[in-house]
């Protein structure tokens, strides 16, 4: 009676030691298998540009003129774009557009300056109709509302 209980015990010991080592292996498979999302250089700098223009709509709420447009932001033309997408007329169109905006906007007096921030705005989302759709929901809450 003592042997046939001890392995029983014996043989549940055994499986649920193999069971624990094919979890711990499938956990290290799938822990090989994840990879970190590193953004291009144009994620950053849309984003920095995103953060850069809600502050510019914050200050033209508040009655007072935009923020000056930082000139590192003119790298867009430039900057290396995520795998899928290239740089091309459209592109470079759309971009010649948002620069003539934001002089636009940088020269504008508090009652035109609402009207001007919203024309950079429309700019971004007419840009990323024809690549890049993902953020236009985003832009589109940069939009003041009159």
């Amino acid at each position: 009676m003592k042997f046939k209980i001890a392995f029983v015990l014996l043989g549940v010991f055994l499986i649920s030691c193999k069971k624990e080592v094919k979890k711990e292996e499938n956990f290290i498979k799938k822990k090989e298998a994840l990879v970190m999302y590193e953004p291009s250089e144009m994620t950053v700098l849309m984003r920095e540009m995103a953060a850069f223009q809600e502050a510019s709509k914050k200050q033209i709420e508040n009655g007072e003129l935009p923020l000056d447009f930082p000139e590192k932001y003119t790298k867009i033309h430039a900057a290396k774009l995520s795998d899928q997408f290239e740089h091309d007329d459209s592109f470079k169109s759309f971009t010649d557009l948002y620069y003539q905006n934001i002089k636009t906007l940088g020269s504008s007096t508090k009652e035109n300056a609402k009207l001007n921030f919203n024309k950079t705005i429309a700019s971004c989302v007419a840009c990323h109709e024809t690549t890049c759709h993902g953020p236009i929901p985003r832009i589109k809450k940069l939009l003041i509302k009159h």
